[in-house]
């Protein structure tokens, strides 16, 4: 059933509404479960208990998902602090609904019951979603004594709370920098337009990406730049550093109790990794090979920054000397380069790319949302059907989610146990990239249309399922597996042939030179080596975070920057773990970037290898990516889908091939 106006209504929704259908939601939640709980052992059935609670929220219209986009996305501070308010009030009611043991005896009575007659009539993921319902209670302690129940669910509530608090830290924290016209030396006319004046008349460069990125890497003044990165060190505040010490310390007694050496043992084993150790092993047998590469990446730096009269480099000049280097090694001027990718360019061919590809048709739907720059947009398929809707939340305003994400708010699902009538998806990509003005659409330099991509491979896994249970559609898979379909689309941005096309400047018109196309490329692997060293040691740290191994992130992350790049960090301003948002969410799961894209790596080499080897119009290859893994979410096992599309064992091949050239 296509959207209506009256359907996106929610987008006004007021802190008073959001409470109102808060109470509403939990009440309705207690009475369903009360039900369930209430039938007789010899009575139950699947569609009576398991999918009972499966499709317990339906007569709430996602407003869950709803509320926590507002939340991140709203103008207004009253809605966004209403929106967490009652986030951070239901997810500690949540979990006293949740942290039912009732509700576990009564999935065990339809297990140990009426489960082996239904069992050949059920659907396979069905059977793996009873499996997996059952897992997850025992995750929740429901086998252990009372006492531990309790103190489980006062733990899982505080870190719930502080979760909350810790993100809002980040989105609420605003520093800035101020800067006479002769201190923005090196910055284009473009960008220094695009900063927004202080009372005194000064330029304010801000934390936020678009003012960040630009200014570490092409400011020549050395002081500024400084000044700069160590207020991004502070982001998030030493109240922030306090609240993660105090979440680690909760998250492993809450393992502990439930018998699990430590919090990443628990999180990983519903994982493709299966343990701590795997994630431990798969990150350092990569930091061996990377580590020297990266040592010679960082010692080509350290020559060139003598060039330039740095005789000693330290952290605000790397990004400076490197973007240095590469414009003499391959001739190559962010500002040049970003000239060729105008956001409305580059997203209408990126449209026209995934419609070939995957055989969708994406037209505007106009319909007022939470701001005027948001535009909403319908997938059908070529055959017609609609599928589902999503909006591009993509410029940053003060008081939003400050880096880039796709929200899922609601997910696809069959409307009836075994109906034909599926619930269409609805998520939106928030971004933030630099604010188009009078003069100068919006620019992207070649890491944002990497970004672009990689958010709209989430869309496209949430929008394109075809899952029946909401709690396996689209990106409802293994953690370190969720990454996969994002990753594997930042790879068309790095084919000529889809280069060319993705390239228009905003002055001429005219797509990217090919001599230029082929040295953007050649700069692909530019520092590489340094770039994912940088990620595997902040993935260790958040693994060693919940292994117990460190006590001080702060002090592990200065020791592991000495280490791997001899750079020393500030020990006063260096709070790096209270800006890293990651560490909420994917909590010992941040090594799932790089785990997920070997799978995509390899996946993309079909792309190439088959059919008529053209990466932009290859729709065989797109539509098997689509059947196999895009459409079924986790309704089969994740390692069992890659081997399907790729038709063998997946291997690290590719992925070496990408990063290292070898």
């Amino acid at each position: 059933i296509p959207l209506t106006v009256k359907d996106c209504a929610w987008v006004k929704m007021t802190p008073v509404l959001m409470k109102k259908q808060a109470d509403l939601y939990i009440a309705h939640k207690k009475k369903v479960y009360t039900e369930i709980k209430n039938i007789l052992p010899e009575k139950r059935t699947f569609v009576n208990t398991l999918y009972a609670l499966e499709r317990c929220d339906d007569t709430f219209n996602s407003f869950f998902g709803k509320m926590g986009l507002l939340g991140e996305v709203s103008p207004s501070k009253v809605v966004r602090d209403g929106a967490h308010e009652v986030a951070t009030s239901m997810s500690e009611k949540l979990v006293d609904i949740e942290y039912d043991r009732d509700l576990f005896i009564s999935l065990c009575e339809y297990y140990e019951g009426n489960f082996s007659d239904e069992k050949k009539y059920l659907r396979k993921e069905d059977i793996k979603l009873l499996e997996e319902t059952l897992r997850e209670y025992r995750r929740m302690g429901f086998d252990l004594p009372t006492a531990k129940q309790n103190k489980l669910k006062l733990l899982m509530k505080k870190v719930g709370k502080l979760s909350i608090q810790f993100r809002q830290n980040i989105n609420d924290y605003q520093d800035y920098i101020l800067c006479t016209k002769e201190e923005l030396g090196g910055l284009s006319e473009r960008f220094i337009f695009t900063l927004p004046k202080h009372t005194d008349g000064r330029y304010i460069v801000s934390l936020q990406y678009p003012h960040i990125f630009p200014f570490m890497a092409e400011a020549t003044n050395r002081k500024k730049r400084e000044e700069l990165a160590l207020k991004n060190l502070k982001k998030g505040g030493v109240k922030n550093l306090k609240i993660i010490e105090e979440i680690v310390k909760l998250r492993h007694e809450i393992a502990s109790i439930l018998g699990y050496k430590h919090h990443a043992d628990f999180r990983t084993e519903n994982r493709m990794a299966k343990s701590g150790n795997a994630v431990d092993a798969f990150q350092s047998s990569l930091l061996k090979t990377l580590h020297p590469l990266a040592k010679k990446d960082g010692q080509a730096l350290s020559e060139h920054a003598k060039s330039l009269g740095i005789k000693k480099i330290e952290h605000y000049d790397i990004g400076y000397v490197g973007t240095h280097l590469k414009k003499k090694l391959y001739d190559l001027d962010p500002e040049t380069v970003r000239a060729y990718f105008p956001l409305e360019h580059v997203k209408n061919e990126m449209f026209t790319l995934c419609e070939n590809l995957f055989g969708i048709v994406i037209a505007e739907y106009v319909v007022p949302l939470w701001h005027k720059d948001v535009k909403m947009y319908q997938i059908n398929d070529v055959s017609g059907a609609l599928i589902g809707y999503f909006s591009l939340d993509l410029f940053p305003r003060e008081g939003k989610f400050g880096h880039a994400a796709m929200f899922d708010v609601v997910v696809s699902h069959e409307v009836g146990y075994k109906t034909e009538e599926y619930c269409a998806p609805y998520s939106s990509m928030v971004c933030n990239f630099p604010t188009p003005t009078n003069k100068v659409p919006s620019l992207l330099y070649i890491g944002e249309v990497e970004t672009l991509f990689h958010e709209f491979g989430h869309l496209l896994h949430m929008t394109l399922t075809r899952a029946r249970l909401e709690s396996q559609a689209g990106a409802n898979v293994a953690w370190d597996f969720v990454e996969t379909p994002s990753q594997i689309m930042e790879n068309w941005v790095w084919d000529a042939q889809v280069m060319k096309k993705l390239s228009k400047h905003y002055e001429t018109g005219k797509p990217m030179p090919k001599d230029m196309i082929e040295r953007v490329i050649k700069g692909k692997t530019f520092q590489n080596a340094y770039f994912y060293t940088r990620q595997l040691i902040q993935g260790k740290l958040d693994l060693d975070l919940h292994t117990g191994k460190v006590k001080d992130a702060c002090a592990a992350y200065r020791k592991m920057n000495k280490y791997y790049f001899n750079i020393e960090l500030p020990e006063k301003e260096t709070l790096f773990p209270a800006g890293f948002g990651h560490l909420v969410g994917y909590d010992a799961g941040y090594y799932s970037y790089l785990w997920a894209l070997v799978y995509a790596c390899d996946a993309f080499e079909a792309f190439k290898t088959k059919g008529n080897k053209n990466v932009m119009t290859n729709r065989e290859v797109g539509m098997k990516w689509r059947k196999e893994v895009l459409e079924k979410g986790s309704s089969e096992d994740e390692m069992k889908l890659i081997k399907n599309f790729l038709g063998r064992v997946p291997n690290q091949k590719a992925f070496l091939k990408e990063v290292i050239g070898k």
